[in-house]
């Protein structure tokens, strides 16, 4: 019996708890598109906000808050806010779009008080548009939500 339960706490573990808290995505535009898209990224990025909140059971923490606690959003302080909030693990994103058609999405999950990265996952969508930014956010909560 204690050798099943030691292999079921290698497993990866997933990811679903109410001590996740997510900041607000960041978004990386090196496409140079001549249009100015930023209500719309925006949007999307509130949108996917709540879909990884919705499906992770996680905190959301506002752009306020953020800025007020850390106006230069570093790293350290960043982890030191959400960990003042009462959280155990982050998750930070960033989605990085590259051109009019390819977006990529990083996402670190940490673990607050160890300081230590538990896991990190990228991945690839087509279209920026708020389709293609749900699909991605709904498949990024899946890779989580099962420790991929």
């Amino acid at each position: 019996m204690r050798k099943l339960l030691f292999a079921l706490a290698l497993l990866p573990m997933p990811l679903m708890a109410q001590d996740l808290a997510i900041p607000p995505v960041k978004m990386l535009d090196t496409s140079h598109e001549v249009q100015d898209q930023q209500a719309d990224h925006d949007r999307r990025m509130a949108l996917m906000e709540s879909i990884l909140a919705d499906e992770l059971s996680a905190a959301l923490v506002s752009r306020e808050e953020i800025a007020a606690a850390c106006p230069r959003e570093t790293t350290e302080c960043l982890v030191a806010a959400l960990r003042e909030r009462g959280a155990e693990r982050g998750l930070f994103i960033v989605v990085q779009k590259t051109s009019t058609l390819i977006l990529q999405a990083f996402a670190s999950l940490v673990d607050l008080e160890g300081e230590k990265l538990e896991t990190h996952t990228e991945l690839s969508f087509r279209g920026d548009n708020d389709e293609s930014w749900q699909k991605a956010a709904h498949f990024l909560a899946g890779k989580l939500r099962d420790g991929e």
